[in-house]
């Protein structure tokens, strides 16, 4: 039995944090597949992932191989047999789509080149230059019926209900992002007949004629034809409601796929895979990701579906480290509250050679991750491979800059995952008790990212909001906060109910010119109801249909008197910050910034509203200098937000907790020198206020009053434990050294440490003892006794 509870999975009643490698079954020789599945264990993985590519499979139609008859590599029982008698969890990918750098995605050429009625259309009825297909038209669907057919009942005796290994089934991959990437939503009649029917439903007739000033009688013809090449009168209002209709669609084929696996005997949770991160230069940056939430937003409401993120940094640095935490927030506030935050595709490497990946890069993405409270990595790839049978969209080789190369030899960043690997299998149980303590939270509006598609008409509109969050969000307040160590999650707007100042005490609010009127009137009762509301950098004056709307602009009552662009502000205290967009109003009371130039005009201000608070920040900042962060520590003290560490140095740090199992501070280090510092929790020294240092580039996962066994607590620890050896007689706990003098806290009643030339022991109290290591080694050793063991001897 699989349980998806309190944001773990549990099978079979034991919890278990998923820590996974993707392992292409049809990529690797037969006769190696044990010896792959054995070395991503080895990494201290208790789960293998893989597509089943369908194109792979059924390379002619209506001749499918699933059980090795052409080749063995298609013998897709036998991996899965192998993947049950190593002990492994497995999620399995059948598609339809794959992607995984597969000719025509995984989706048979057959199909596409046989039936091209069934293949997307641009909006001058040309096939899609991705040859993705309609997703709702019939032949797919019928074809996909019968490849799922035949797939699950492979997989079937395999599921985890049944005593097999297979715990996640994944429902096809990154739906709509083809659409997206070419900027050309598909235009397939049988997709715009379904986009007639959504407004049918939707509007009444005179709610139709007034939202597109187009006659009822021509509704057919508005959503078919002249959707292909919208006039300016109704261009904004269709290109939102057609957005709106995409999400319900996207969720219709993935309800259709889960029904017919179920159909099938799948009888395990299922997984839907968001996309969005996109390549820079040596980096890469996820400003674009929420996209991906945006168009699975809808989908991400069925029953028994887990949220996935593809997490593809690049070379995790300060610049870009602040979008994994946004991509972290935003997936939480739109996935079910008992699903935990899961990436199924977590950056194990790269598609090409450029740019080299970094071995740091895989120990600060991860750590950041499960600080913000992530129970379950995949990394894809693992094991790099080659593409049999000419389907590889790339070539033959298939390296990916994996872990595992293609001949089974371990690159340098392997060792870096088998560390993390091992010293969550040593915290597993505790770990997952605890979740991350926040300071405030962001308002997550999915509609400000509904930018997939644009035309002549809208793409001003989506060009500024592109701009603005990238600019004022992500490069500026959101990581500004997170820099400082004000930690942050994140609520859907899009959510029915209210937000709850008990909950959110305080909300950060990025705002464009454009915001619907069912949230602006949420942000309203929000202040009413006793929050406190921090609105950047603009107050919004129409809908997303680019109508006029001034619900919360009347409600805050301030007249704006224009806008500026670039120049330097007075923000509290502090002269002459840089600022790319200022909102001037005429008012003086509660005032705290003003515009430098000849009228003085107040650009910032706080005022009461209801029993709430407003924090009206009208500043538009890309933050591109270090000053410029000190001026968000000052808006966030104005709503009585601070961070709860002090530090010497500028390091990432946050904490998950629970009142039982203790708590584990997270310290992640972006640049390239060594830091030291002392850290202050809530006011109070932790480690007794011992130095830490910080190596360039690294991170340390610290416990503090955790359970490691049933009688032994470790009180703190300046150290990573990444193995545990433990009898009755004996237990053995690995060190990875990274300070020069590392010390641990024990209490315990049954064990007594060991000394020997590297490891002091000194007892404090009855049933607490003081661990010192001073060892030269990469890592050391502490041997406990039992308690009667050592009674005896004396």
């Amino acid at each position: 039995m699989i349980q998806i509870k309190n944001e773990k999975v549990i099978v079979d009643g034991k919890e278990a944090l998923l820590f996974g490698g993707e392992l292409h079954y049809f990529r690797v020789p037969a006769k190696d597949w044990r010896t792959r599945i054995r070395q991503v264990k080895e990494a201290g993985a208790n789960m293998i992932s893989t597509y089943v590519p369908w194109i792979f499979h059924e390379y002619e139609e209506g001749t499918i191989d699933l059980t090795g008859e052409t080749r063995p590599e298609r013998d897709l029982a036998t991996f899965l047999q192998l993947v049950k008698e190593e002990g492994m969890f497995c999620l399995v990918r059948p598609g339809p789509y794959v992607m995984a750098e597969i000719v025509d995605h995984g989706v048979p050429t057959w199909f596409i080149d046989t039936y091209p009625e069934a293949v997307a259309k641009t909006n001058e009825g040309k096939q899609h230059p991705t040859r993705v297909v309609s997703y709702s038209h019939p032949v797919f669907l019928e074809k996909v019926e019968i490849w799922y057919e035949r797939v699950c009942s492979v997989i079937k005796p395999f599921l985890a209900t049944n005593g097999g290994p297979v715990i996640l089934f994944q429902l096809d991959n990154e739906v709509g992002m083809f659409h997206w990437v070419t900027n050309q939503p598909d235009f397939n009649e049988s997709t715009l007949k379904e986009f007639t029917e959504h407004l049918k439903i939707k509007y009444t007739q005179q709610e139709f004629e007034h939202t597109f000033r187009v006659p009822y009688a021509d509704i057919s013809s508005f959503s078919q034809v002249k959707i292909q090449k919208p006039e300016p009168i109704y261009a904004h209002a269709l290109r939102n409601e057609f957005g709106l209709f995409l999400r319900e669609h996207y969720r219709r084929f993935i309800e259709y796929l889960k029904q017919s696996a179920e159909e099938k005997g799948i009888d395990v949770p299922f997984v839907v895979n968001i996309h969005g991160f996109h390549t820079i230069d040596l980096t890469k940056r996820g400003t674009m990701y929420p996209i991906g939430i945006s168009q699975l937003l809808e989908t991400a409401k069925i029953d028994n579906v887990l949220m996935a993120g593809d997490y593809y940094i690049g070379n995790i640095e300060y610049d870009n480290y602040t979008d994994i935490v946004l991509a972290n927030a935003f997936t939480k506030a739109i996935q079910w509250n008992e699903q935990p935050l899961f990436s199924a595709e977590f950056q194990g490497g790269c598609l090409s050679d450029k740019p080299r990946l970094q071995p740091p890069t895989y120990d600060l993405t991860t750590r950041l991750c499960v600080a913000d409270g992530m129970n379950g990595v995949n990394y894809y790839m693992f094991a790099a491979g080659e593409n049999y049978e000419n389907i590889g969209l790339h070539g033959k080789r298939h390296d990916w800059q994996a872990p595992l190369t293609a001949d089974g030899k371990k690159a340098p960043h392997y060792s870096v995952i088998q560390h993390i690997g091992k010293m969550l299998q040593v915290f597993e149980r505790p770990l997952l008790e605890t979740k991350p303590e926040v300071d405030t939270h962001f308002g997550f509006y999915p509609d400000y990212y509904m930018t997939e598609f644009y035309d002549e008409h809208t793409k001003g509109m989506t060009d500024q909001m592109h701009h603005e969050r990238d600019a004022y969000l992500y490069n500026g307040i959101a990581k500004s906060l997170r820099v400082n160590n004000i930690i942050y999650d994140a609520v859907n707007l899009l959510d029915e109910e209210e937000l709850d100042p008990i909950k959110l005490p305080t909300l950060w609010m990025f705002a464009t010119e454009w915001m619907d009127e069912h949230i602006q009137q949420k942000l309203v009762n929000y202040l009413e109801n006793g929050g406190r509301l921090i609105l950047f950098p603009t107050i919004p004056i129409k809908t997303m249909k680019n109508v006029p709307c001034t619900i919360l602009k009347d409600y805050i009552g301030v007249t704006v008197k224009g806008h500026k662009s670039h120049g330097f502000a007075k923000i509290g205290e502090m002269d002459n910050i840089p600022v790319q967009r200022q909102e001037l109003y005429d008012i003086e009371s509660g005032a705290f910034a003003w515009a430098e130039d000849d009228d003085q005009s107040v650009i910032a201000f706080e005022k009461p509203l209801g029993k709430g608070k407003l924090v009206m920040f009208g500043i538009g900042m890309d933050h591109n200098f270090y000053y410029q962060n000190d001026t968000i520590v000052h808006l966030a003290r104005r709503a009585g937000i601070e961070s709860r560490f002090q530090l010497e140095e500028e390091l990432d740090i946050t904490v998950r907790t629970h009142p039982e199992t203790g708590s584990f501070i997270f310290i992640q280090n972006f640049d390239e020198f060594k830091k030291k510092t002392t850290i202050h929790y809530k006011g109070e020294p932790l480690f007794a206020g011992k130095e830490l240092v910080i190596p360039q580039r690294m991170g340390l996962m610290l416990p503090v009053d955790v359970p490691l066994t049933d009688d032994l607590t470790i009180s703190y620890g300046t150290g990573e434990i990444y193995n545990t050896e433990h009898d009755q007689n004996k237990l053995q706990l690995a060190i990875k050294i990274t300070q020069p003098e590392e010390e641990f806290v024990f209490t315990t009643s049954k064990w007594i440490p060991s000394e020997n030339e590297n490891v002091l022991v000194h007892k404090l109290t009855e049933n607490q003892y003081k661990v010192v290591i001073r060892s030269r080694d990469e890592s050391e050793s502490i041997l406990f006794n039992p308690v009667a063991v050592k009674a005896s001897n004396l």
